[in-house]
């Protein structure tokens, strides 16, 4: 649990944190203390300017104490008694002061709107160096020996587009305004924690130096300014020309650490959605091939439906045509049947008639056998009696009379039997005519009924083929869904060997490297310098963070260059390389590492070396 104290040093002075509630648990905790400190110790202080209204809200009774409630203030925006609503960069440079301070407010000049909307420039044009050229506005209104004190947010260059948070690289550029390099003194405080609770106003400050809070973030890992620097400036001579025709220097400006964390996740997700974008037209175009190829079956599918319906059609039409047919030969056939009842009819009536006329013969041969019978007792009686002769002889003629009557009939009787013969011997030829078109009638229905049953046939096979065209439209389907997937693996396939291709790559260039180490052993160090340095980077992104701070404490021994210099440039480097591979170097992760810290503490430990000295040591 941390021991929160109400004090904190600077330039081994105790002072006390500000614990006035207004805007408080901020860097005002201890920049507030600084300028007080910073007026109370002046030895002039007639004419004292203040560059943004901020004094004010803190002063109280503790302006009493220090005597300084009389000093301008100039504050672009913030309007209220006792603030003139000016410029800085267009007060008069005739006008000079004993001290001028500001705190947390020239960081601001120059740049956008404040995030809600209180103070700042209302356009897009902005001037990255601004707070510089503010600075040097300061150091020229000075009067001879004048003092400034300015405190603004420091760690790494940062532009946070309504401020920009200075590093060491961004504060190394005032001299190139005119201000001398020893006219300026820097120091530093950094951030080590504050109460989770807002309305504690309870925070932990302590002293560092520049390489220390070199990679400090603004508003991360705690809100707000993570690190400040307090620039004291000393005006030297009144040879100072204020001149802001410069050209910029071109510096790597990071984002913010919430802007640059919102950008990676916004990488990530564009990156997500273009490989899911890209995928999805792999997936359609491989789909519209596929719909191509399915319309093309399924053309010619129908194509071939549309011939079987033209079949089948067919097949209906024949088929209604043989029922016509059959309903006809039905017809017919019912026809002959009446026609085969009505000669059946006439037969029978015929064959009556020709039973009544045997029965009639049988009835005339047996009268003429009474007939014959009465004559040979006619024979008899004219045989016992002559006298009776004449009479007989009567009745004779009589006989012989009803005898030819009688033979006339049986010849009438033989004569229509013959008539009768006839007729039954023609019923019987169309008896025979009407079965001969009834079994010509059956042949055609029975061949009808063959055709029929042909033509179902032919249906039900036509039926089997549209089964069968359907079951390979769900067969080619199938064959579609397992192409898809053989698609996807070997994208699968093909990433993974993308990846193995990366991983091969990188370790093509690490052996390399090593090579290139072993080669240059013998040559001069600051050659071998950036081989170090890329290959600490290297071991950097396999995660060998130990292999990293060895190659980084070797590289210390082949560059002429500061430990400060040296660090940067590592960051520098690092970065670079992240850029070449397309990845971001998260420099908060990389300082706050343990090896990294270890590093540090062995880089501020280590005493410089000059680099003849470092070829003796390689030679030796």
């Amino acid at each position: 649990m941390t021991e929160w104290q109400r004090s904190f040093f600077f330039k081994g002075k105790e002072l006390g944190y500000n614990r006035i509630r207004y805007n408080n648990p901020t860097e005002r905790c201890v920049e507030i203390p600084l300028a007080f400190d910073f007026l109370a110790n002046l030895q002039k202080r007639d004419r004292i300017l203040e560059v943004g209204n901020v004094l004010s809200y803190y002063e109280n009774t503790l302006s009493d104490s220090v005597g300084i409630f009389r000093r301008k203030i100039v504050d672009k925006f913030e309007q209220d008694l006792g603030v003139d609503n000016e410029d800085l960069m267009d007060l008069l440079s005739t006008e000079k002061y004993d001290a001028i301070l500001s705190i947390s407010t020239v960081e601001h000049i120059g740049q956008s709107v404040e995030p809600s909307g209180s103070y700042g420039e209302r356009t897009e044009k902005r001037d990255l160096e601004a707070p510089l050229k503010a600075i040097a506005k300061i150091y020229d209104l000075l009067d001879v020996e004048g003092k400034a004190f300015i405190t603004v947010p420091f760690g790494t260059l940062t532009d946070g587009d309504w401020q920009i948070q200075f590093s060491g690289q961004y504060l190394s550029l005032l001299t190139k305004y005119g201000i001398p390099k020893e006219a300026i003194s820097s120091h530093f405080l950094k951030l080590i924690d504050r109460h989770p609770v807002w309305e504690k106003a309870q925070m932990m400050w302590t002293e560092a130096d520049g390489l220390e809070v070199s990679d400090a973030e603004y508003n991360y890992p705690l809100p707000y300014a993570n690190a400040i620097a307090a620039l004291e400036l000393t005006k030297l001579s009144n040879d100072f020309r204020f001149n802001l025709n410069v050209e910029p220097t071109p510096l790597f400006y990071h984002r913010p650490h919430d802007t640059r964390r919102q950008w990676e996740e916004y990488k990530v997700q564009l990156h997500q959605t273009q490989a899911e974008l890209e995928q999805s037209q792999a997936q359609l175009h491989q789909a519209q091939v596929e719909l191509e190829q399915s319309q093309a079956q399924g053309n010619q599918t129908q194509v071939e439906l549309e011939q079987s319906q033209a079949q089948l059609h067919q097949a209906q039409v024949e088929l209604e045509q043989y029922q016509s047919q059959l309903h006809q030969t039905q017809r017919e056939f019912e026809e002959s049947q009446a026609e085969l009842a009505k000669s059946e009819s006439r037969l029978q009536r015929t064959q009556t008639e020709f039973e009544q006329s045997q029965s009639q013969l049988h009835q005339t041969q047996r009268e003429f056998e009474q007939s014959q019978s009465q004559l040979q007792r006619t024979q008899t009686e004219f045989e016992q009696s002559q006298s009776q002769l004449h009479q007989t002889q009567r009745e004779f003629e009589q006989s012989q009379s009803q005898l030819h009557q009688t033979q006339r009939e049986f010849e009438q009787s033989q004569s229509q039997l013959h008539q009768t013969q006839r007729e039954f011997e023609q019923s019987q030829s169309q008896l025979h005519q009407t079965q001969g078109d009834l079994s010509t009638n059956k042949s055609v229905l029975h061949k009808t009924t063959r055709e029929l049953k042909q033509s179902q046939s032919l249906l039900y096979q036509t039926q089997e083929e549209l089964e069968q065209s359907q079951a390979q439209l769900h067969q080619t389907e199938i064959a579609l869904q397992q192409s898809q997937t053989q698609l996807y693996e070997i994208q699968r396939e093909w990433e993974q060997s993308q990846i193995q291709l990366r991983q091969t790559e990188e370790e093509m260039e690490r052996s390399r490297l090593q090579q290139a180490i072993a080669d240059r052993k013998n040559e001069p160090l600051e050659i071998q310098y950036p081989v170090l340095v890329c290959e600490a980077w290297y071991a950097y992104q396999n995660g060998d963070l130990l292999k990293m701070r060895e190659s980084l404490q070797e590289s210390l021994k082949c560059t002429q260059l500061s430990r400060t210099e040296t660090v940067n440039n590592w960051l520098e480097s690092f970065s670079n390389f992240g850029s070449e591979k397309g990845q971001q170097l998260d420099t908060y992760s990389l300082t706050n590492s343990e090896e990294w810290k270890q590093l540090m503490r062995q880089v501020l430990a280590a005493k410089p070396m000059s680099l003849a000295s470092g070829k003796g040591k390689g030679s030796s």
